[in-house]
């Protein structure tokens, strides 16, 4: 069997494996998207809680309270969310500075004074109010931190492939070397 008939076999699966990782990609958007519908509590989206964190600059300030009190009740008023992230808390903990601001998200920098911890929080503005955005899959996607995780994925999936593809076609070309040398 020639060359170009093995590659030719083979083509649809090379194609497969190509795709792949965008079809996760696309999946893991899906998901992300879908989950998102339900990922605020309306409690916290009512005209008093947008009058009260309107500006990221409050929520900055009222998240630097509540990571020094350990207040676990402000910290999910703060997030927003039906199921609050557990943030780690410090009487320790001081607000530092606005280090990031993008068209979706601000990126405040706290820091631990006893440990000299960073600790990087975002807000985003969700229904008229500012929210923390804890760093899980929704911030990466809308973020664009994804693109830090999927492209050395991607490219390592890529090379694993080739390399499965050039091993599969020198065990295909090896086997018809075999049995045009010793057919009878």
């Amino acid at each position: 069997m020639p060359l170009s008939r093995i590659w030719n076999r083979d083509l649809r699966w090379i194609v497969i494996a190509a795709l792949l990782p965008f079809m996760a990609l696309g999946l893991y958007g899906l998901a992300v998207h879908v989950l998102s519908a339900s990922r605020y509590d309306p409690h916290y989206l009512t005209p008093e809680y947008q009058v009260e964190y309107a500006t990221p600059g409050t929520v900055a300030l009222a998240l630097e309270a509540a990571l020094q009190s350990g207040d676990q009740t402000a910290m999910a008023e703060l997030q927003g969310r039906r199921r609050p992230a557990s943030l780690p808390t410090s009487p320790y903990i001081t607000f530092v500075m606005l280090t990031n601001r993008t068209d979706r998200f601000f990126t405040y920098l706290y820091m631990d004074m006893r440990t000299y911890k960073p600790y990087e929080y975002h807000l985003e503005k969700v229904d008229g109010r500012y929210v923390v955005v804890p760093p899980d899959a929704y911030y990466y996607l809308y973020s664009g931190r994804w693109i830090r995780i999927f492209i050395p994925v991607a490219v390592g999936w890529w090379l694993l492939s080739l390399v499965g593809f050039l091993l599969v076609s020198v065990r295909r070309l090896s086997a018809r070397l075999r049995e045009q040398m010793y057919a009878g």
